[in-house]
């Protein structure tokens, strides 16, 4: 679980400096972080559930 957040994390930090780097306002760019840290973290829970066949 720690690790998925740490790789949303950086998934997040990425997007918004390449949205920074690309011309968006600083509040735009944390929006976009945060919407890609809400998709990388929902993307690795499917993908955990899926690799484990559904057990908690």
């Amino acid at each position: 679980m720690l690790l998925m957040l740490l790789v949303a994390a950086l998934v997040a930090g990425t997007a918004g400096l390449l949205a920074k780097a690309g011309g968006a306002t600083v509040p735009n760019a944390i929006l976009t972080g945060g919407a890609a840290f809400a998709g990388a973290v929902g993307l690795l829970l499917g993908l955990a559930h899926f690799l484990t066949g559904g057990q908690k």
